[in-house]
């Protein structure tokens, strides 16, 4: 459950910023440090340098944390804003 969100195929960006901090070696979950703190696939070097700061340091303790802060809602990460 805890792991880096899938990137769509056509996010190059992202995939490069991920391929280069080894963050596709572990397996994608539904939520994790980034999506705690709000951070989205629209800043996708900030996103990848936060993947790789959970896979590097993830514990059981984090792992948890992580799912229950989900289930309480903090965290929008990941969101569709609205266009104006």
């Amino acid at each position: 459950m805890v792991g880096p969100r899938p990137c769509l195929f056509n996010q190059e960006e992202l995939i490069n910023e991920r391929e280069a901090r080894a963050v596709f070696k572990a397996r994608p979950g539904i939520t994790g440090l980034a999506q705690v703190n709000e951070i989205d696939m629209s800043t996708p070097k900030l996103l990848a340098e936060t993947d790789q700061k959970m896979l590097k340091n993830l514990t059981v303790k984090d792992y948890f944390s992580y799912i229950i802060q989900t289930v309480l809602g903090k965290g929008n990460g990941d969101r569709v804003r609205p266009s104006h």
